[in-house]
């Protein structure tokens, strides 16, 4: 899908519910949906919601993902239902082994995407709905997998069986960079609430109602006016800064291309101003470096620190002369540069 366009840009004017509707979000029919939302707004309690009544109303089962082994740990995972069994008194929920059971069948299946090569053997014709929480990571935390994306699409591939199984990706709002959106060429404006693309759906969880309750509690009037408050409150991404952003709005002489987390970025200098520049869209006529092994191929050249380009990069980066053309390089850059800085 790399270069896929968007088939429809819609911004929604979302009611003035509290907390999250995953109705609305499967309502537009993709099979691949990403969901970016302030912590608290419900984003995986209506994910709950939803498999419940699949199980209950239609006997439709269901996958719940995370990265990590230690993202769900048994003392964990056992309470899974908690908050939401009230809502349905007149059954049983339990959470074992990595099995969801409702009035003891099995409703569900658990496990991190780490060990999901391991179930290429275990049939799931009646699953319809797989939800992977927690898609996008803050760095300094856990570490996205290597070829991650990769990995998720096996592992879909393995439940799936060639059925169109929806997929609901669940995040907090911490940054817009991320391997799923780097992997399919696909993003969300500034300003837009949802991006639709042919089978992908990128919606920005908007809800007046919940940020007016959150600045109203106790918590929520301390973090108020702070960073944290603009991402625990406001919805806005937490490590995104607009520091150092700036379009290629002069002549601008490409130097090469460096190839970075499988995306190709363009180095440039501005010919008016000197600074420098990285950007999205490289000089496929110019020469491309790899930074690490990972990234290296048949079609580039390996370099290290000592290179004169990577040192003009780092030395231009130091004095706050590089500037970056989107959000997305931006993001990507920095990891790079903070590993060489």
């Amino acid at each position: 899908m790399n270069g896929v366009t968007p088939l429809i840009l819609l911004e929604v004017n979302m009611e003035q519910s509290i907390y999250y509707d995953i109705d609305k979000t499967l309502s537009k029919q993709r099979l691949f949906n990403f969901v970016v939302g302030p912590r608290g707004v419900g984003k995986t309690y209506g994910f709950k919601r939803r498999v419940i009544q699949n199980f209950l109303k239609k006997g439709e089962q269901f996958v719940y993902l995370r990265r990590y082994d230690t993202e769900m740990p048994s003392s964990k995972m056992r309470n899974y239902f908690d908050d939401i069994a009230d809502e349905f008194p007149d059954h049983e929920f339990i959470s074992h082994n990595g099995l969801f059971r409702i009035d003891k069948e099995i409703a569900g299946w658990y496990f991190p995407l780490t060990k999901a090569i391991m179930l290429k053997s275990i049939p799931f014709p009646n699953v319809s709905l797989i939800g992977f929480d927690e898609f996008i990571i803050a760095t300094g935390t856990h570490h996205y997998l290597p070829k991650e994306v990769t990995s998720f699409l096996e592992c879909y591939s393995t439940i799936s069986r060639d059925r169109d199984i929806t997929a609901i990706f669940m995040a907090n709002a911490i940054t817009i960079t991320n391997p799923y959106f780097i992997y399919f060429n696909i993003s969300l404006p500034p300003g837009r609430k949802i991006m639709l693309y042919d089978e992908i759906c990128i919606e920005y969880v908007d809800s007046p109602a919940f940020e007016d309750h959150m600045r109203k509690t106790r918590f929520g009037k301390i973090i108020s006016g702070t960073t944290y408050g603009d991402y625990a409150i406001n919805n806005e991404f937490l490590l995104d800064s607009e520091d150092f952003i700036r379009k290629m709005d002069e002549p601008c002489a490409s130097l090469c291309n460096f190839l970075v987390n499988g995306k190709q970025i363009g180095f440039y200098k501005g010919s008016k101003t000197g600074l420098f520049y990285l950007s999205d869209k490289p000089d496929q006529t110019n020469r491309t470096f790899s930074l690490n092994i990972d990234d290296h191929n048949d079609k580039t050249t390996f370099i290290k620190k000592s290179n004169m380009y990577v040192l003009n990069m780092i030395d231009s980066f130091s004095v706050g002369d590089v500037r970056f053309t989107n959000m997305n390089v931006k993001n990507i850059c920095y990891d790079v540069l903070r590993g060489f800085m």
